[in-house]
């Protein structure tokens, strides 16, 4: 064998590793895309219910009746 074929040769031998590690690369990447779009839908639920939690909890406390539960429950407390 000659040098200009061996040199082919390692030449080839790079270039098919070289399209098979990317071959990897990408089908790690699209996995790990995967996972993230799958965190952001939970954390996107998260978020939704948190925020309906904070206006439930606002509505409760600007609501009249219950300030005038809590002032009945504080003179309740105070005799």
């Amino acid at each position: 064998m000659s040098m200009w074929t061996a040199i082919a040769l390692i030449s080839v031998a790079g270039i098919v590793a070289g399209i098979f590690g990317d071959k990897g690369k990408r089908r790690h990447n699209t996995k790990h895309s995967e996972e993230l779009k799958a965190m952001q839908s939970r954390l996107d639920a998260l978020e939704n219910d948190l925020r309906q939690r904070v206006e439930t909890l606002e509505r409760i406390v600007t609501s009249p009746k219950e300030d005038l539960k809590r002032q009945f429950d504080h003179l309740d407390k105070a005799s």
